[in-house]
């Protein structure tokens, strides 16, 4: 019996360091860099907000040679959009309406005097932007514009004409978030407003408005 319980165990001591070797060893873990997503919804969401602006180098344009270029004014108004964020891109929709006085006078001889001013001006605009932090973001953004155009000529006789004209617009912005709600834009945009008739005036001229903008203001998001 006792030769056969040495047996057992010589057995066992001998098996052992087979059985280490199969163990499998655990590998050294390679350096990995994580670079995190923007987190999901930062952007995401509707917002409404307010702006103020100026114009500057706009150009009245008209085919019979009234020279109203040159005008240059302020404006403010309010915006509303929603934007859908993917990882770091941003794909949004934007609206805006903003009233002022953008203006120019022209006086010579025929006719005497013109004035030609902007009254207000909108737009309807996709948006595509991207997150370059958590809490700021660039866009390009551009549209469908609408606007109205007041020429009035006060010599020889008094008459003006309002017309709304339709054209397009295009510009690039950068927007920050302050709080988990509020944030802050500023924004250029270049706009052709196309051109319209306007009967009631000396020549019945086409007359339209281009301009360059600078707006900045603040979103409340949802």
């Amino acid at each position: 019996m006792k030769k056969i319980v040495w047996a057992a165990a010589a057995a066992a001591m001998l098996a052992t360091p087979a059985f280490a070797a199969d163990i499998p060893r655990r590998q050294p873990v390679a350096d990995t860099v994580y670079v995190p997503a923007a987190p999901a919804g930062v952007w995401t969401g509707f917002y409404v907000g307010a702006h103020l602006g100026a114009g500057f180098s706009s150009n009245f344009r008209n085919d019979i040679g009234y020279s109203l270029g040159g005008a240059s004014g302020f404006f403010g108004g309010l915006q509303a959009g929603y934007d859908w964020q993917i990882n770091r891109v941003v794909l949004g929709a934007a609206g805006d309406i903003s009233y002022g006085s953008i203006s120019r006078r022209f006086v010579s001889a025929a006719p005497t005097d013109v004035r030609a001013t902007e009254n207000w001006h909108g737009s309807l605009r996709a948006r595509l932007g991207y997150a370059v932090q958590d809490n700021l973001l660039i866009y390009a953004t551009g549209g469908l514009a609408l606007g109205q155009v007041n020429a009035r000529e006060l010599a020889p006789a008094v008459v003006s004409q309002s017309r709304t004209l339709t054209g397009w617009t295009l510009g690039a912005g950068g927007e920050y978030k302050f709080t988990q709600n509020w944030s802050g834009l500023i924004e250029y945009r270049y706009t052709d407003l196309g051109r319209a008739t306007y009967n009631n005036l000396s020549g019945a001229p086409r007359v339209g408005m281009t301009s360059h903008t600078i707006r900045t203001g603040v979103n409340y998001r949802f």
